[in-house]
């Protein structure tokens, strides 16, 4: 059953998926060209890099999360 929330992660997820792509398709190019262990170290720091961007961008949404729940906690705050 689908979630009715929208979801939230929507383009790192497509960041990261567009990365792993990438990475088999550096394996594949290079394993078809003889050098599969190039390929495959290729395709590892591809892998890593969208891996560590993708936790990237999600503690940059948790901060902003956390930043705009401390102004809400200020206004309230200043309201009484």
């Amino acid at each position: 059953m689908p979630s009715s929330r929208p979801r939230r992660n929507g383009w790192s997820t497509i960041g990261l998926g567009l990365s792993v792509l990438f990475a088999v398709g550096a394996f594949a190019y290079f394993a078809l060209a003889g050098t599969p262990i190039r390929g495959a170290v290729i395709g590892l720091l591809i892998l890593l890099a969208g891996v560590w961007e993708y936790r990237r961008k999600l503690q940059d949404v948790v901060v902003a999360e956390s930043y705009e729940a401390e102004a809400e906690a200020q206004r309230r705050e200043n309201r009484r």
